[in-house]
């Protein structure tokens, strides 16, 4: 990281109220590959919107082509998302390299924010060529990992950053580990998000629950390292478990999973007990309709779907992955349990279904370490002191 390192050498440490001069704001770009609901996504949305409300000018870059999803909600916002395409045929598109920067020199960017793996290597090019600093934050996907030409270009870009950021201390770990790096070149700046808004009488109705019946709610896109699959499996075992209050499942995400959970829950007979809601754009109603939240996922970074739970104060069950031990202290304000276990996931829900105390002070508990530690302006503040504080302008 030494070409950029001079950057990180004028970090504004007196960033501590709103940008309100000319020359404390930045032009900042924010850049992603992906164009579909998720997790890193919403990062980008809020993070655009929560840099502006502090006084910066945000201009944000989405591959065109996708499926509109984020570069709608940014223009929902009063964002212009830049649009480029880009060659998967190619391994190197050179014609978006220089469409990139002209849109860095035609915006006069001061600051490159990219996030995850192909952003993060075209914009250490584009930051290279056009003499400005770049950041990188990778999620927590390790789908770089299995090609040895993407974990090189991932390192040539790390090399290149002015900051390369892993949004947990595991996903820290794991890219320093796989990229040959050392442990302190890979900085840690945990997400952040805004306390969700919902109404639990509407949302409940709309559901069709009944006044007593204990909502269970999880939140992901229905691919394999979200576990869905442990989900069902534990509600079949749940279903037979004596002396519970009724319940209900559901699972608020899309993807190519969708069939065979479907299958598997009309095989075990949940028919009536487990909802696979698709997309859904009214999280936060369903935040305030659960009473339970659940997270099996087999591999995560510091997923903002569980941040939003414990904003919401909602007793939460969660596997023991990635940067998730770093936010859920077992028993304290949260369960942890095994990874693809559906034995151990049943175990906690029982808990928590059994136990309406202990899920109480669960939520509560996780409620005050969402407020103190993961709001969207410590986020934003924490990438803030990464950028420089008076780059030159293009």
């Amino acid at each position: 990281m030494s070409r950029q390192r001079g950057a990180l050498e004028s970090v504004n440490t007196a960033k501590g109220s709103e940008a309100d001069a000319d020359d404390q704001a930045l032009r900042i770009g924010q850049l992603i590959e992906s164009d579909g609901p998720g997790g890193a996504e919403s990062v980008v949305l809020e993070l655009c919107t929560e840099l502006r409300r502090l006084g910066h000018v945000v201009e944000p870059a989405v591959f065109g082509g996708g499926e509109g999803w984020l570069s709608g909600r940014l223009r929902q916002r009063g964002f212009s998302p830049f649009l480029p395409s880009v060659s998967r045929r190619l391994p190197l598109d050179v014609r978006l390299v220089w469409s990139m920067c002209r849109w860095v020199r035609r915006s006069r960017l001061q600051v490159l924010h990219a996030h995850d793996f192909t952003m993060g290597v075209y914009a250490a090019m584009v930051a290279l060529i056009m003499r400005v600093p770049c950041i990188i934050t990778m999620h927590g996907g390790m789908y770089y990992d299995s090609s040895p030409k993407r974990r090189v270009a991932l390192r040539w870009a790390a090399g290149r950053s002015a900051a390369f950021v892993g949004v947990s201390e595991a996903t820290c770990t794991r890219l320093a580990e796989s990229l040959s790096l050392p442990t302190d070149a890979v900085r840690c700046v945990p997400n952040g998000v805004s306390p969700p808004i919902g109404d639990r009488a509407r949302a409940r109705a709309a559901l069709g629950l009944a006044p007593e019946e204990r909502f269970i709610l999880a939140v992901g896109n229905l691919y394999p390292v979200k576990g869905h699959r442990v989900l069902v499996e534990a509600a079949g075992l749940l279903a037979n478990t004596p002396d519970l209050p009724q319940w209900r499942v559901a699972i608020a995400g899309r993807g190519d999973e969708e069939a065979p959970l479907r299958s598997r829950i009309e095989a075990l007979g949940l028919q009536e007990r487990f909802m696979l809601l698709g997309l859904r754009n009214d999280i936060g109603d369903l935040l305030a309709a659960a009473d339970l939240w659940v997270m099996p996922s087999l591999s995560e970074g510091l997923p903002m779907a569980l941040l939003e739970a414990m904003f919401a104060g909602l007793p939460i069950v969660s596997s023991r992955v990635g940067g998730i031990p770093a936010v859920i202290q077992d028993r304290s304000n949260g369960l942890l349990v095994d990874s693809d276990s559906p034995d151990r996931l049943v175990e906690g829900l029982v808990l928590l279904l059994r136990s309406t105390e202990v899920a109480q002070r669960l939520g509560r508990h996780a409620h005050r370490t969402a407020s103190e530690g993961y709001s969207l302006e410590t986020m934003a503040r924490r990438y803030l002191d990464l950028y420089p504080a008076r780059p030159h302008s293009i």
